[in-house]
């Protein structure tokens, strides 16, 4: 009895050696924040935005086509050189968003979520926005050099939450970023860490919101869903590997 006991222990050791032991979660990972669930088959299936080839999900804002001119692709890049605003064709409520990017010195540009049309309630004008995943050269850049506030550099909530610990590769070089907003959450990433997260429609989201030009819009970043936009801000920029799944 004692032998055949050890040689069961013996073949147990052996199989969760062999199987790595129990999976250790790291409390940085993306899958230990909003997508700590266990996903559905639906859930796991990527569209990919931008594949290296295919601009077929998007078109310019204003219009039904993607433009003629100022959107290129060049070795399996999506390049921005004053080509005006994209936006995807679907809407996106829950969301989980993966691109890379690569600023050109000085650039800046950005990729706004929940874009939808408001209303300023103060003039009554209507505009398509949404909050901003900042994305700018925060060395080279002019109009950042003159700024204290970190709300302005890549990876913030453009204007309203500054990014912590974050570790940005200079202009020139490929960095990754990701956007996950699940059940009012949102959280942003960049290469693989997470810099900040918020919740919309919190009290400490509306103060904030109060405070910038976005105030007048009652329902900037509230939307229920909204498109996706890769903004122009007339400086040339790099786009790859764009992808996003529903929750």
């Amino acid at each position: 009895m004692i032998r055949q006991l050890i040689s069961v222990s013996t073949l147990a050791f052996l199989m969760l050696a062999c199987t790595g032991g129990q999976e250790q979660t790291d409390g940085n990972s993306a899958e230990a924040q909003l997508t700590s669930d266990k996903a559905s088959p639906e859930e796991e299936e990527w569209t990919m935005l931008f594949d290296g080839s295919s601009t077929d999900h998007w078109i310019e804002l204003g219009t039904d086509k993607f433009p003629e001119n100022g959107w290129v692709i060049e070795g399996g890049a999506l390049v921005l050189n004053e080509g005006g605003n994209i936006i995807t064709k679907e809407q996106y409520a829950d969301f989980d968003l993966r691109f890379e990017f690569n600023l050109t010195r000085g650039a800046n540009s950005g990729i706004k979520y929940y874009v939808a049309e408001l209303v300023n309630g103060q003039s009554g004008d209507t505009v398509m926005n949404g909050p901003e995943y900042q994305l700018i050269d925060d060395v080279d850049n002019p109009d950042i050099q003159e700024r204290e506030d970190e709300t302005v550099t890549t990876a913030a909530l453009y204007l309203m939450y500054s990014p912590q610990n974050k570790q940005l590769k200079p202009a020139g070089t490929w960095n990754t970023g990701r956007i996950i907003s699940k059940d009012g959450k949102v959280e942003h990433w960049l290469n693989d860490s997470m810099v900040l997260s918020y919740e919309r429609g919190s009290d400490d989201y509306l103060d904030r919101r109060s405070k910038t030009k976005f105030q007048p819009y009652t329902d900037y970043g509230l939307v229920n869903e909204g498109h996706i936009m890769l903004t122009d801000h007339h400086d040339k920029v790099y786009f790859r590997n764009i992808k996003i799944r529903r929750f």
